[in-house]
């Protein structure tokens, strides 16, 4: 059975996709922590807002790996064009690399200065 247009193109978009939700994310989060919790609770040695998007980081790169997995069985299994499982995978990548580096300033930098 052949998937419908839309569905396979958001299968191929997937990864940027789940990076500008994510990158939407924690803004919100972090301006919402800054803006009404300054003193802020912390836990461990991060603030809350900050294990929120870690949180939210390691959630975003699995998915964005289990749709990279699931795009390159569906090459194997289901004799999908092999550029399809090839380009997702590297969006993935790209889009997985993006959210690293999004996360990286919540160990460098203080939640709200």
């Amino acid at each position: 059975m052949k998937r419908p247009f839309w569905t396979e193109l958001l299968m191929l978009v997937a990864g940027p996709v789940i990076w500008l939700a994510h990158f939407l994310f924690i803004y919100a989060v972090n301006a919402i922590a800054c803006a009404r919790f300054s003193a802020g609770a912390s836990w461990g040695a991060l603030p809350v807002s900050s294990w929120i998007i870690l949180a939210s980081s390691a959630l975003a790169v699995a998915f964005m790996a289990a749709i990279g997995l699931h795009q390159r069985r569906r090459v194997l299994v289901r004799r999908v064009p092999a550029f399809h499982g090839r380009l997702t995978v590297a969006l993935c990548l790209l889009s997985a690399a993006a959210v690293v580096w999004e996360t990286l300033p919540v160990a460098t930098t203080p939640a709200c200065s």
